[in-house]
């Protein structure tokens, strides 16, 4: 396994840096800058391993799912919005933003979230780029920057004023606002979103979540 040292791993990993002298890469879609390796997920947050033998040991049992699917491997990523599912204990986690952190809060539903990023065309088919590295095939046209989610079907949430959304990037990463006002400037599209306060900040850094649990 291809293994780097805790004290520079990436700042998101909720993980004690002096501990162990390594923690595992990422392996997969998900992108390292965004998401954290199944390994420490099982260790250092949800405390179900206490080494990396112990996660091997689940994952190869497949008694945890990532949106639905059986992780195999304990390289493999858990970025923003991804739902995880432990079988054996009947319990759910979704990933959000806490800040620079990643954090996994309970959840009873499996809706599974995804941003698109770009689009594409092939034959009566269009392509979709979704943030967490993964494409979707379909027939239906949706619309850059909207957010599908996947629940025994499909629905597309607007990112539109009014929209509630999570923001996961920046500074104000983590918080749950509502998008006041869209802003076009020269190349650069921004948002004037609010909760207890008002700000603006990228429209690349929102995703729309209406009807899905992203706080506690």
């Amino acid at each position: 396994m291809t293994h780097q040292k805790r004290i520079p791993a990436p700042k998101h990993y909720s993980i004690r840096r002096k501990d162990n002298t390594y923690v595992s890469t990422i392996k997969g879609s998900r992108s390292k800058e965004d998401a954290i390796p199944v390994v420490v997920l099982l260790r250092d947050i949800l405390e179900y391993a206490d080494n990396e033998k112990e996660a091997k040991e689940i994952v190869k049992n497949g008694d945890l799912k990532r949106n639905g699917d059986t992780i195999r491997d304990v390289k493999e990523g858990i970025g923003i919005l991804d739902i995880v599912e432990i079988p054996e204990t009947e319990e759910t986690y979704r990933a959000v933003r806490d800040g620079k952190y990643l954090k996994f809060i309970p959840v009873e539903d499996s809706k599974v979230a995804a941003k698109i990023e770009n689009k594409d065309v092939k034959g009566d088919r269009f392509i979709y780029r979704l943030h967490n590295g993964e494409n979707y095939s379909t027939k239906d046209e949706y619309s850059t920057g909207n957010t599908l989610i996947f629940n025994s079907g499909v629905t597309e949430i607007e990112l539109e004023e009014g929209a509630e959304t999570l923001v996961v990037q920046g500074k104000h990463a983590g918080d749950v606002a509502e998008v006041k006002e869209m802003r076009t400037e020269g190349m650069q599209n921004t948002a004037i979103i609010k909760n207890d306060r008002e700000f603006e900040t990228d429209l690349e850094n929102l995703v729309a979540v209406e009807d899905i649990k992203v706080e506690e």
